[in-house]
């Protein structure tokens, strides 16, 4: 936005964040039509253009959106730990080295303490790492589920068997696997 700027410093203080309803009020009315289309020429440079579909969700007055997408993204980065730890997926488990010798900083729990071995670091098994049949029994199961059209995304296409763990999640995807389908998945 290069020719919004003309090079000198600005002392105005900035503008008041909108409420929620007046971002509504302003986007209320705007029809949004997908597709290619020509452009057309603005008259006032920061004039509203799209109406997000978050404003068609039934919550649009009870939550703010920001605020559903941040617990998306917090749901995901649950998801992603748990899911990293429960397969001991490298470089995603939260059980590593570094939280073993902090166990061993404070003393506590020594049968997980790391050992180790002439160059090798030995981790012992916590009571929630599951061993490879489990991993592939876990993945096969999630794999094996069929949900209904729309529900959430096809699950068989983000599990991978040969690696034993599930790739290309969605955030939107996260809730439905950690309060529905992994309580499935884990009790088979």
């Amino acid at each position: 936005m290069k020719k919004a700027f003309n090079g000198s410093q600005e002392n105005e203080s900035a503008p008041k964040p909108l409420a929620r309803k007046e971002v509504y009020d302003r986007v209320n009315d705007i029809v949004t039509i997908f597709g290619k289309t020509q452009k057309k020429p603005s008259s006032e440079p920061n004039k509203w253009k799209k109406r997000s579909i978050f404003f068609d969700l039934p919550y649009r007055f009870d939550l703010d959106v920001r605020h559903c997408i941040n617990v998306m993204h917090e749901e995901k980065n649950v998801y992603d730990s748990l899911i990293g730890t429960l397969l001991n997926i490298k470089g995603k488990t939260k059980d590593g080295l570094k939280c073993r010798q902090d166990l061993v900083e404070m003393g506590i729990q020594e049968k997980l303490h790391s050992i180790s071995h002439d160059r090798r670091t030995y981790l012992p098994p916590t009571c929630h790492t599951m061993s490879t049949t489990k991993n592939r029994s876990f993945c096969q199961c999630l794999w094996s589920l069929k949900v209904p059209q729309g529900y959430s995304s096809n699950i068989k296409s983000l599990v991978s068997i040969n690696d034993l763990k599930l790739v290309g999640l969605k955030s939107y995807d996260c809730p439905v696997l950690l309060q529905q389908l992994l309580l499935v998945v884990i009790r088979a």
